[in-house]
């Protein structure tokens, strides 16, 4: 924030203006510009100057950290608080005159909302100018934010067990609470299947290992952009898709009616996933009682908007067809921000992937955020893995120039890859946890991040607040509303909490209450199909407890809220429990259960056994180590497990 403070006598209205990523107070007459810091007009019109003090504000800052810069402009004397406490700042009147002085206030400041007075300023018409720059993360422990560090212990013991099991190739967990990043974990190897089977020598996971985002592209790339073009007046969020690309209803008059809010809240009506790069891909709908081919009006058994040409794609998007009224319903779409990328670039007039480096990660200093990595300074065994097969689901798939080899440090995703050259709104962007935290953080500082802002904090409340439709929507974020997000941000996360999920196992939590962020980057799909007879989109990777967030971040909100070692073994014997209990019912009731669900229920069995093997005197261990195996179904790796504890008991 910036801001500049007048001397006693004159009225002076506080203006947050966004310069350089903070936000600047003016004397003026007027409010006009947003930022960091509420717009206020201090004293009002028509009332004394004596009947309020009109100098104070509020700012976000975090225990340790905080300097604000002062530029003293012909000032003699003044007084400064923060939080109600005096700053003593006479040195710096009598030194820096003229000058910009660096104030160390972080024995001041607090977690969340701080305010700033400064008063008596002298001589009349002398100014402060006062900046601080937004919040930047740094590392701590769990317990310095009052987290129990002994979840992040449990967190790594299942994470183990999935591992060796197989199910997990490799990931990293990053979570930060009150700017605090207090877990910041490497684990496994960046690729576990290729043609032959099992890689014996992979190359381990590290910090900087990049992972394709998937999905989350949609937030960190896609949505920064609008809510950067929002912010700096550059796009309206109801303005009509028409505006922005001309001719874009030629095909089709319903479509003069669509909105970017629209696109934003996934209402606009398209086809989940047209598939676009697949000539023979047809999709299916009922119309009246019969099966109509949508995508097949000539009924020559041909995908009415195949390309793999980039220069096309808007085209086949203008002739893709409508399945329901717009606005009447949420139904998940990558169209919608296909789009929303086009439109980014017609806007700001930069391909979409220059426009975020040059406008987002850039200015934040992100060294390891960007799209087709392989294009842009990053080798393979950089990247994490993902399908090993290309995208032929083990040869089950099949279009022109499919991919056939492991899919490494290229985007997954069939549109991006084949029809967008690798950079697209939706899909194609890749980074690591330590990136992302960033970008997260950004969100929680009200839209910038140390001396850079993107967007301002009445963005993100636009941005983030419920869809009407459906409370788990928001403008692209996807929310915790009544819960029916917890497999993803756990069952404790709070109604407001934001985030986004992507296809290749990469999930994001941004918690604005308890000032907390979970990142959690996988590569489950680096795995064989668990049974390409049932469904040949479902790894294995895709059946083991931390393919989804959910528990993992239920877990940390544990240790949030507090909670003793005996407890946390306890939630891991029931987790144990529960999961074996839901396996025999799914075998009784001939659901789709294959192999890889009896590894990833065995695994969790495993981590107790395991802690049994390592404290072989502690009885209650050993009694939870036996339930958990009890509970097991029949199965070759049950009685594995059945051996070890033999051992134990002799």
């Amino acid at each position: 924030m910036k801001r500049k403070l007048l001397a006693k006598g004159a009225v002076w209205t506080l203006v947050c203006t966004s310069i350089l990523g903070s936000t600047t107070l003016y004397a003026k007459e007027e409010v006009v510009g947003n930022g960091q810091i509420t717009q206020r007009t201090l004293p009002e019109r028509g009332s004394s100057a004596s009947t309020i003090i009109n100098n104070r504000e509020s700012f976000k800052a975090y225990k340790g950290q905080g300097t604000l810069y002062l530029r003293l402009n012909q000032v003699a004397h003044a007084k400064l608080y923060v939080n109600g406490k005096e700053v003593d700042i006479s040195k710096f009147i009598d030194s820096h005159s003229n000058q910009t002085a660096a104030i160390d206030i972080s024995d001041f400041v607090q977690n969340g909302d701080n305010t700033l007075q400064i008063s008596e300023i002298e001589p009349y018409g002398a100014t402060i100018e006062v900046n601080m720059a937004y919040p930047t993360l740094r590392e701590g422990t769990p317990e310095s934010v009052g987290v129990d560090s002994k979840v992040f212990e449990v967190i790594d013991r299942i994470l183990e067990a999935e591992i060796e099991a197989g199910g997990i190739p490799g990931g990293q967990l990053l979570v930060a609470k009150d700017g605090v990043i207090i877990k910041n974990e490497a684990y496994g190897v960046i690729k576990a299947y290729d043609h032959n089977g099992k890689v014996e020598h992979s190359i381990p996971v590290t910090k900087d290992t990049l992972y394709d985002l998937a999905s989350n592209t949609k937030m960190y790339a896609t949505n920064y952009a609008v809510q950067k073009l929002v912010s700096e007046g550059k796009l309206d969020i109801d303005m009509k898709i028409s505006e922005v690309i001309p001719g874009f209803a030629q095909f089709d008059e319903k479509k003069e009616q669509l909105t970017l809010r629209h696109l934003l809240t996934h209402t606009a009506g398209f086809i989940p996933s047209p598939k676009y790069s697949d000539d023979s891909y047809l999709h299916p709908v009922e119309i009246d009682g019969q099966i109509v081919n949508v995508l097949d009006q000539n009924n020559d058994g041909k995908n009415d908007v195949y390309t793999q040409n980039p220069d096309e794609i808007l085209e086949m998007i203008e002739r893709t067809p409508l399945e329901y009224t717009p606005g009447s319903k949420n139904v998940y779409s990558d169209v919608d921000y296909m789009l929303l990328g086009l439109i980014v670039e017609q806007v700001s007039g930069q391909k979409f992937d220059v426009f975020c480096q040059e406008q987002i990660f850039g200015p934040l200093g992100l060294t390891h955020t960007v799209f087709n990595p392989l294009q842009n300074g990053f080798n393979k065994d950089q990247c994490a893995a993902t399908e090993i097969f290309g995208n032929t689901r083990e040869g089950h798939v099949n279009f022109p120039n499919i991919r056939t080899e492991v899919v490494q440090g290229e985007v997954h995703d069939e549109k991006a890859y084949y029809s967008m050259g690798g950079v697209a709104g939706h899909a194609g962007l890749f980074s690591n946890a330590g990136d992302l935290a960033v970008l997260m953080q950004v969100m929680l500082n009200g839209g910038g991040y140390g001396n850079v802002e993107l967007f301002d904090q009445k963005t993100i409340d636009t941005f983030t607040a419920p869809s009407k439709t459906n409370d788990t929507y928001g403008l692209g974020w996807r929310r915790q509303g009544n819960g029916a997000y917890a497999w993803s941000f756990g069952d404790q996360a709070p109604d407001s909490t934001i985030g986004h999920t992507g296809w290749t196992g990469t999930a994001t939590s941004i918690d604005k209450e308890n000032d907390l962020i979970i990142v959690w980057l996988t590569n489950t799909k680096n795995t064989p199909i668990a049974d390409p007879a049932k469904d040949v989109n479902r790894m294995e990777g895709d059946a083991f407890q931390f393919d989804a967030a959910g528990t993992l971040s239920t877990l940390v909100y544990e240790g949030i809220i507090g909670t003793s070692e005996e407890a946390l073994e306890e939630s891991l014997l029931q987790m144990s429990l529960d999961r074996s209990s839901f396996l025999k019912e799914a075998v009784e009731k001939d659901k789709n259960c294959t192999e890889a669900d009896y590894k990833a229920t065995v695994a969790l069995a495993d981590v107790l056994v395991k802690k049994a093997e390592k404290e072989k005197d502690n009885k209650e261990v050993l009694r939870r180590a036996k339930l958990a195996y009890e509970a097991l179904p029949d199965h070759s790796l049950k009685e594995a497990l059945g051996e070890r504890l033999s051992k134990l008991n002799n």
